[in-house]
């Protein structure tokens, strides 16, 4: 069947492809202690602030895994004013998609529009320096298609603030090179000016995988996520016919309904629930996010994150219903400071080339303690692993 869009010579129903789920966004009363609990009780890398002129403190703190510049936003609640969205519970600032070309940036942008939906703009993004379109799904949360996230190194500065470009410009196709841009502004600026980089205040202390890090886990990727909806259908629309997402499987609870969605192999990178699951799920009364999932390194980090939160204090708790959370066994769970749900796990179901998930009745149930160890039963573990070291 010929379809209306050439994407890089695949045939498609919209000018763009998702690649991955990049990173999320979360709207903050305390963006500044939030950042630090991600920072130092989960371990993602704290690698910008944004600091707009005439503000007395920085309204937005990044922290990324790996070597993305951020793969999650803690944003200051000032950001969205009088948005009726957030007061309603939209406290999930983004949902970004990554694609692979700025042409699908833009082209993106203009399908939106001709679609009828709400976008919200078109433009280059800084810190991360990624061009990004951003569109409203029905209920208010906003979906980003971005291209070419900053990448840091091995000295773990991110770009420095004179190479960061306005918000307000939107491409002007065909754009140069980002090395280009680059080495103009090293001919302008006579002095190298060093990007950010945090200061390390816990110690190096708990073997991981061979490594001494700060914690007894590290982290490969965010994970899916899960969102409270008013019309599962409505949203359905929205999700996979202008996103493009597949719908991988449907759970019903309690006589309620839940659709898990794919973007690629992974059982499913968007969760639709019925408010009506919010008090199942313990999803925060403030907000319409009903988790985001952290990946582990593995099944033993897993366990001991758990052991190690709840020493620290935290409430983690690992009942939550399995028949909620398909193609992931063992899960734990805790809130962030702002009332965020954070799933932790370790592994997730693939679907191969059939299409078709596991059948609910052939997955292994999760007993109520935990084994020390569990066997591979199936393809939850071919996942790829977080590229470069562990810290």
């Amino acid at each position: 069947m010929k379809h209306p869009f050439n994407v890089g010579g695949l045939s498609l129903d919209r000018p763009f492809r998702l690649q991955r789920l990049g990173h999320i966004g979360l709207t903050q009363a305390d963006a500044a202690g939030c950042d630090a609990f991600y920072r130092d009780e989960l371990g993602f890398r704290s690698t910008d602030h944004l600091q707009l002129p005439g503000m007395p403190a920085p309204i937005g703190f990044f922290c990324g895994v790996g070597t993305d510049h951020h793969t999650l936003a803690n944003l200051a609640d000032l950001v969205e004013g009088d948005n009726p969205n957030y007061a309603k519970g939209i406290t999930v600032n983004q949902i970004s998609f990554q694609v692979g070309t700025l042409e699908e940036v833009s082209a993106g942008n203009a399908f939106f529009e001709a679609a009828g939906l709400t976008n919200w703009r078109l433009g280059r993004d800084s810190p991360g320096s990624n061009w990004a379109n951003y569109v409203f799904d029905p209920d208010g949360f906003r979906v980003e298609l971005y291209y070419g996230m900053e990448q840091i190194g091995w000295d773990r500065r991110s770009k420095p603030v004179h190479l960061h470009t306005s918000p307000d410009y939107k491409p002007q196709l065909p754009e140069k090179a980002e090395i280009v841009e680059v080495l103009d502004a090293e001919a302008r600026v006579a002095t190298a000016v060093p990007g950010y980089r945090p200061e390390e205040s816990m110690p190096f202390v708990h073997e991981t995988g061979g490594v001494l890090l700060q914690r007894p886990f590290a982290i490969n990727r965010i994970g899916p996520v899960h969102l409270l909806v008013e019309d599962i259908e409505e949203s359905l629309r929205f999700y996979v016919d202008k996103i493009g997402l597949i719908v991988t499987e449907q759970v019903i609870y309690d006589g309620k309904r839940a659709v898990f969605l794919r973007d690629g192999t992974d059982h499913h990178v968007i969760a639709l629930f019925e408010l009506g699951l919010r008090d199942v799920i313990k999803a925060s009364p403030r907000t319409r996010l009903g988790l985001f999932g952290v990946e582990l390194g593995s099944y033993r980090q897993l366990r001991e994150a758990v052991i190690w939160l709840r020493e620290r204090g935290h409430e983690v708790w690992t009942d939550a219903p399995q028949a909620l959370r398909p193609g992931i066994d063992h899960a734990a769970f805790l809130r962030d400071p702002g009332g965020h749900t954070i799933m932790l796990y370790c592994g997730m179901e693939q679907i191969g080339w059939s299409g078709e998930p596991r059948p609910a009745a052939e997955r292994p149930p999760v007993p109520s303690v935990w084994p020390e160890t569990i066997e591979p039963t199936d393809n939850r573990f071919a996942t790829l692993t977080r590229q470069g070291p562990l810290a």
